[in-house]
């Protein structure tokens, strides 16, 4: 085949998913008489890729130091992850992996074997290729019986997670009654401790945090929930004081630390993650509560406004359980594939209701086990 020819294919390669697309990474770079090929890069381990130009050195394309040749981040549109390997089946919402840097590299952590232990893989191009989930360590477990990780930062002192603490409680709700909200670090694969909470039950902001511009913002929702709807409001701290509950405030109804506490939008239960869109903006993800649909909305500003929501995908739900629900979303900015900028991918984990919910699951794992899916968004 003629250099002209080949130019000619790379180039059309290059207007779409780019060349050298279906190489492997590592392989030879291409002569700078070719197109350019496709380099991506990310900040951090769990962040999204970004495509940064190639430059010719000497007679090649390279790409730029702290990039790669860009290969295809996640291949699956659909996913069930680890399934029949771990994950134990807690409440059908703690239970979607979520992404967290352990090392230099992006994990997704999920429940232990027990249901209330953590453990993580590694994130891997494929369902298939994910391979089996360690133990994640976890220090001073005493005073919780399990923690409910929402999202990972990229705080000043490294990576944290904003988690939740339980406790078993029979006679309270749903059998769990919550204990407060911390950043735990991430040391190595160990997670510190979220103690002291950096936030009790009356100011519980332990559904989503994002990091934008200097400070640090995290999302609650108490109070009773409305139309399977709970009120939400937003609290920020400067960078590098998060840690700090005094260097908190809460965007009131007159602004920032001024009034009551305004309500910035609606989510479901527990986990509704707020993530920079790596296209611009912020997005705002949840599951309306015991509902059958991830929601999404849109805003310029952590406090908002924020636009109202939209359906963002249908929960595939068990057939035979009319009390099945979907819940506990999470984004997946580690897949996010800058030459396939209008998709994303989620994950989100089935509950039921159903009177005989544990047998039903137990009986038929693979209806209740955790989605992973590509969407439009």
């Amino acid at each position: 085949m003629s250099r002209t020819i080949v130019s000619l294919l790379c180039a059309l390669l290059t207007a779409t998913t780019g060349c050298y697309v279906a190489h492997e990474r590592g392989a030879p770079p291409p002569p700078c008489g070719l197109a350019a090929p496709t380099c991506v890069t990310r900040e951090a381990p769990c962040d999204p890729l970004r495509l940064v130009s190639a430059e010719c050195v000497g007679e090649t394309w390279q790409c730029p130091i702290g990039a790669e040749m860009y290969a295809r981040p996640w291949r699956d549109d659909r996913c069930l992850p680890l399934e029949g390997r771990a994950g134990g089946l807690i409440d059908g919402v703690h239970e979607a992996p979520v992404p967290v840097p352990i090392g230099d590299r992006c994990a997704w952590v999920v429940p232990g074997d027990d249901g209330l232990s953590l453990a993580f893989v590694d994130v891997a191009p494929s369902c298939a290729e994910l391979g089996d989930a360690a133990p994640l360590e976890v220090e001073a477990t005493d005073g919780y019986d399990y923690l409910a990780l929402a999202s990972s930062l990229a705080l000043s002192d490294g990576p944290a997670v904003l988690v939740r603490g339980w406790q078993l409680d029979a006679s309270a709700p749903f059998g769990v009654r919550g204990l407060g909200v911390g950043l735990s670090s991430v040391r190595g694969d160990t997670l510190g401790s979220p103690l002291p909470w950096l936030f009790d039950g009356d100011v519980d902001l332990g559904d989503a945090a994002v990091v934008w511009g200097d400070h640090v913002y995290a999302y609650g929702c108490p109070g009773t929930p409305r139309f399977l709807l709970e009120d939400c409001h937003v609290g920020r701290a400067p960078r590098g004081r998060e840690r700090d509950p005094s260097g908190w405030e809460i965007f009131g109804e007159g602004g920032w630390g001024v009034g009551e506490p305004a309500v910035v939008f609606g989510s479901g239960p527990h986990r509704g993650p707020v993530v920079v869109d790596p296209r611009g903006g912020l997005v705002h993800v949840y599951a309306v509560g015991f509902g059958n649909t991830i929601e999404i909305t849109r805003a310029s500003r952590p406090e908002g406004p924020w636009s109202p929501p939209t359906a963002l995908v249908g929960c595939e739900l068990p057939d035979d359980d009319e009390d099945a629900y979907c819940a506990g979303p999470v984004v997946h900015l580690e897949l996010f594939d800058p030459t396939r900028p209008g998709e994303i991918v989620v994950s989100y984990a089935i509950g039921t209701t159903a009177s005989d919910g544990a047998e039903r699951r137990a009986r038929d794992p693979h209806a209740y086990w955790p989605r992973v899916v590509r969407v439009a968004w």
